[in-house]
């Protein structure tokens, strides 16, 4: 007994020295901290709003702290922030009307009332602090917020969009677009007669009190107030932006000047930016300032000027939280984050990738001087050379395609340089009309592009640096075309997405460049195996998997592309998957009918990820009989129901998913499957498992459908099961679902056709 005990001590020791890997199971977020807007501070912390996300920056031992909904929050997407010294809590308000309370140690107080109660113009438009109580400006009135207690004191609903509000001890006072109202606390604050009306101004959008007196900001000047008398006098004229009273100094200011002072009566301090700033804070000395996409800053003041302090807090990060097309190639995770529309929504040019854990945000172009009024809107997608990993290509929806090397703006092309052609090209700005909204690499290099709402959809980039187009009826003058699948047997496959002309396009080139032999077909309608037709309003998607099916997504649901020999014909079938309801009935239902499927993706083991528009995501087995899982907001810590893009990393079986609200992660089970089962090759992990480890246990390195055996010291055997792709999981119990004791366990893995057999251990911990 002795000597087992110390066998087992030994071999722990050896593979805690070697056990290092992501946990199966777990989520990872992936969320902006570099355009910084706001600012507040807590002793020797500021914290620091950043793309809606929170982060903290310690200035005495300079560690900086990034806040998630994983991790400490309840929430995404961060609308207000603002700290009180006497609560000793930073309020924290998200856009939906979410509230949460941080304080020193970390730990969070949720307040859910707000965003749980069904009521109109409840978004909270400004926030105000005065000693521990927070007073929430919304649509309908404001609300009182005890951050020392973490409770709801009162609601009033006074029927006014309240634009800003502040307080003193004795009284409330609110801006609405009719003027300036205050209201003494020892009154009924709920009846609108009790308020009185200061001043005549609709364009206050700042308040604070400092110094007795109310000081309140609009558009042109500000003004200092005395709450006990009618006087208002103009404390300083300017177009001024942001108006804060942090510590002893009250600040105000816009993109390129700052004003503070510590002394209503004496001449305030007027200084020119050196960046384009949107808040400050003072701390240790410091000016600290929030420069938008040049993060958090550290300055002093110099001889009358400010000088940067070499402090720049700006985690590397994305950009921004954009996550509209996602793809894998190798260890580089390519993101593009604008949006496929013709409205007036858009986002901005973003283009990055991750790899090696670091983000590199690709410098956007500057306009041209050519182009005055470029839209830099809506990177569509993003692709990279397959012979030069510092070459990437970015389609902007209305703005033509940017050539990018290491990650630096080259080249636009456009109407003026390329095959493209502009929507309107009469107009003086021609150049905001030069569709393209895809991109894709073919076998021999070629760069394809799909340039909607044009005669010609089709341009090809060839590797020699010739153009040209390819004309075909069936695609003439489609509004949306954003999707190009270059298939292994060599066809083409095209989403129209949407309008007269939506449809899956099919294209056989039959390896040439010439258009006289070609075949073509477009599919508008969806007809499956048992004769039902599908007109679904919008093509979203396709995907081609491991085994050479086509997967596509529609707003009517998920259907295959089985046999492509029979494409071009006009009563091609698809598929549709059906899964048996096992209740006697011998019925059937098809698998996801009617969800609007945004996007797919394979993972090692051919099983399908799957985002839906409103409905989050789901993950079928290869054959789609089986649902492995179905994340959403409410059960997960998916950042948005709304999944714009997935891409699975196959190597090591992380699933990104990009929303509207930013990209987060899911280390899932498949990885790439080795070519020959080698023992070299196979891990298990964690190894040693501990006792206070409740996830799977992974064993890597395996051959697709490996049978994998866990045995016992005796002989005995524990568990058995299949690997997905090149990774089994095993939980950690017997197979009577009893967790195994402490020891040593055999891990004995055999190739699907039974010719070849490894055999490694597992330390169990209980």
């Amino acid at each position: 007994m002795i000597k087992k005990l110390s066998s087992l001590a030994l071999l722990l020791c050896v593979l805690c020295l070697t056990a290092s890997a992501q946990q199966l199971g777990t989520w990872r977020m992936y969320l902006s901290y570099q355009i910084a807007t706001k600012s507040d501070v807590s002793g020797s912390i500021i914290y620091s709003l950043m793309n809606g996300n929170l982060l903290s920056y310690d200035t005495e031992d300079g560690e900086v702290h990034t806040y998630d909904h994983l991790n400490e929050l309840s929430d995404v997407n961060i609308a207000h922030i603002a700290y009180s010294k006497e609560a000793g809590k930073l309020l924290i308000v998200y856009s939906n009307s979410n509230i949460d309370l941080l304080d020193k140690e970390g730990n969070v107080q949720n307040l859910s009332a707000l965003k749980d109660k069904s009521i109109l113009g409840k978004e909270v438009s400004y926030v105000s602090i005065y000693k521990s109580m927070a007073y929430l400006a919304t649509g309908f009135g404001f609300i009182e917020v005890d951050m020392k207690e973490g409770v709801f004191r009162n609601t009033y609903k006074l029927n006014k969009a309240i634009q800003c509000i502040t307080a003193t001890d004795d009284e409330v006072f609110i801006a609405t677009n009719d003027g300036l109202y205050q209201c003494p606390k020892n009154s009924n604050m709920q009846m609108e007669q009790n308020w009185n009306k200061r001043g005549t101004w609709d364009s206050v959008k700042n308040m604070c009190f400092f110094q007795g007196k109310i000081m309140a900001l609009t558009s042109a000047t500000l003004y200092e107030m005395d709450p006990a008398s009618s006087s208002n006098i103009v404390y300083d004229k300017g177009s001024y932006t942001f108006l804060k009273h942090n510590g002893d100094r009250l600040f105000w200011g816009n993109n390129t000047q700052l004003g503070m002072t510590t002394d209503l009566t004496s001449s305030p301090t007027i200084l020119t930016t050196p960046a384009k700033w949107s808040d400050v804070s003072y701390l240790g000395g410091k000016y600290w300032m929030s420069e938008n996409e040049n993060g958090l800053r550290g300055y002093k003041i110099t001889d009358n000027a400010f000088t940067p302090t070499g402090e720049i807090i700006q985690p590397s990060s994305p950009i921004r939280d954009l996550g509209y097309r996602l793809s894998w190639v190798g260890d580089r995770l390519l993101v593009a984050g604008g949006i496929n529309t013709v409205s007036g929504f858009s986002n901005p040019a973003t283009a990055m990738y991750y790899e090696n854990g670091e983000w590199t945000n690709f410098k956007e172009m500057d306009i041209p001087a050519e182009y005055p009024r470029f839209k830099l809107v809506n990177t569509t997608d993003l692709v990279q050379d397959p012979t030069d990993d510092t070459h990437h290509f970015a389609s902007l929806y209305r703005g033509g395609v940017c050539e990018y090397k290491n990650g630096k703006f080259v080249k636009l092309y456009n109407h003026k340089n390329s095959a493209l052609t502009s929507l309107m090209p009469s107009s003086s700005q021609n150049y905001n009309y030069v569709m393209c909204a895809a991109l894709s690499y073919d076998a021999d290099g070629s760069l394809w592009m799909a340039s909607s709402m044009r005669d010609s959809v089709l341009i090809v980039f060839k590797p020699n640096g010739k153009w040209y187009k390819l004309y075909y009826k069936e695609l003439d003058g489609c509004s949306l075309v954003d999707n190009i699948l270059h298939h292994s047997s060599g066809i083409k496959i095209v989403t129209s997405r949407r309008l007269d002309m939506r449809g899956i396009f099919c294209l056989d080139t039959k390896g040439t460049e010439r258009n006289a032999d070609d075949r073509s077909i477009m599919h508008q309608n969806i007809i499956n195996q048992d004769g039902t037709i599908y007109q679904p309003e919008e093509f979203f998607c396709v995907c081609e998997d491991l085994d050479g099916l086509v997967w596509v997504g529609t707003s009517s649901g998920l259907f295959v592309m089985e046999d492509l020999s029979n494409v071009f014909n006009t009563d091609y079938q698809f598929t549709q998957v059906k899964i048996n309801r096992n209740d006697g009935s011998g019925l059937a239902d098809y698998l996801l009918n009617n969800v609007s499927i945004a996007c797919i993706s394979i993972d090692a083991a051919n099983r399908k990820w799957i985002g839906t528009q409103n409905n989050g995501a789901y993950l079928i087995s290869a054959d789609g009989q089986e649902m492995i899982h179905h994340f959403t907001t409410d059960d997960s810590p998916l950042l948005s129901n709304n999944v714009q893009s997935i891409a699975v990393h196959p190597g090591t079986g992380e699933v990104v998913f990009g929303t509207d609200k930013g990209l987060c992660s899911f280390m899932s089970d498949a990885t790439s499957p080795e070519a020959e089962l080698e023992k070299s090759n196979v891990v298990v992990f964690p190894n040693p498992v501990t006792p206070d480890y409740n996830g799977p246990i992974a064993i890597r390195g395996l051959v697709n459908n490996t049978e994998v055996k866990i045995i016992s010291t005796g002989g005995q055997l524990v568990w058995n099961g299949t690997s997905a792709g090149g990774t089994c999981l095993w939980n950690g119990c017997a197979n009577n679902g009893l967790r195994v004791a402490s020891g040593i366990y055999h891990v004995v893995a055999n190739t699907p056709e039974g010719n070849k057999a490894i055999v490694t251990r597992v330390v169990i911990v209980r």
